[in-house]
């Protein structure tokens, strides 16, 4: 099944749902997509100096040591 049916699958469901039954399904669904995130958020951290080098990125973002994303195009 594609996306896009799974989706309008979803939608029809949704639309025969009882107040009660829309809750529960819209927890379970904010717990997918959180364990989504925190799964990418778990690979990231496993990069070895990546939580250091995150850090240091966003100190120079706050700093103003940036460049515009135009002039590091042209270079690479």
């Amino acid at each position: 099944m594609s996306t896009v049916e799974l989706r309008q699958e979803a939608k029809a469901l949704i639309d025969t749902m009882s107040g009660a039954q829309l809750r529960v399904a819209s927890e379970f669904l904010a717990f997918v997509n959180q364990r989504r995130i925190d799964a990418a958020t778990l690979e990231l951290l496993t990069i070895p100096g990546f939580e250091a080098s995150c850090a240091r990125g966003m100190r120079d973002v706050k700093a103003g040591r940036t460049k515009p994303w135009r002039r590091v195009r042209r270079h690479v």
